[in-house]
């Protein structure tokens, strides 16, 4: 069986500085349709969790360098991973599962043109990362997602409220894999 790719093109240089980003970054809950472009989402996924040396470290830090928390996408045509190395989507599953990402209580949620998921691999070897340092990743990731949308001129909202165990069925993630935090984001309206 052949998993759904998409290839993505090369991240951007962003344009705008790190203290206009921070000046200018805030929540925004409401958004229009449009999608986000994939040379957008490329950026915003290299920003949060791009390898940037050889060895593989990224553009966040990660706790002993353990590497435990990837980002999901999920958008209208399905929930994807992305793998950093190659800068590709790989199609989880077909199903639209923005709704299921929240508990409920977010109507914009359904409409955003995407939501990336972090996921925490719990496996023996990430146990010592588990769940302080794991969290403290997914945030400094989170942060990151929120200064590149700003400098693309997106607006997004980080969300604890995911039902994790239930979407990571739904995404068809191996069960030693949970969502804990979501990023939505598009264009503010």
């Amino acid at each position: 069986m052949t998993t759904k790719t998409i290839e993505l093109p090369a991240p951007r240089e962003l344009k705008m500085t790190l203290t206009e980003a921070l000046k200018a970054r805030k929540t925004i809950r409401s958004f229009t349709t449009e999608p986000i472009s994939d040379a957008d989402l490329s950026t915003l996924l290299w920003c949060t969790a791009g390898i940037t040396r050889p060895n593989g470290k990224r553009t966040v830090p990660s706790c002993l360098d353990l590497r435990t928390v990837s980002v999901c996408v999920l958008r209208a045509d399905g929930a994807w991973r992305w793998n950093a190395s190659k800068n590709t989507l790989e199609l989880l599953t077909p199903e639209d599962l923005r709704a299921a990402s929240t508990m409920g209580q977010h109507a914009f949620v359904d409409t955003a043109p995407v939501t990336l998921v972090f996921v925490v691999e719990a496996t023996p070897r990430t146990q010592m990362a588990r769940p302080h340092w794991a969290y403290l990743d997914a945030g400094t990731m989170v942060e990151a997602a929120y200064l590149a949308g700003t400098a693309l001129g997106l607006g997004g909202v980080a969300r604890g409220s995911v039902a994790g165990p239930e979407l990571g069925k739904r995404m068809k993630l191996p069960a030693t894999y949970e969502p804990v935090f979501c990023f939505t984001c598009g264009h503010p309206a």
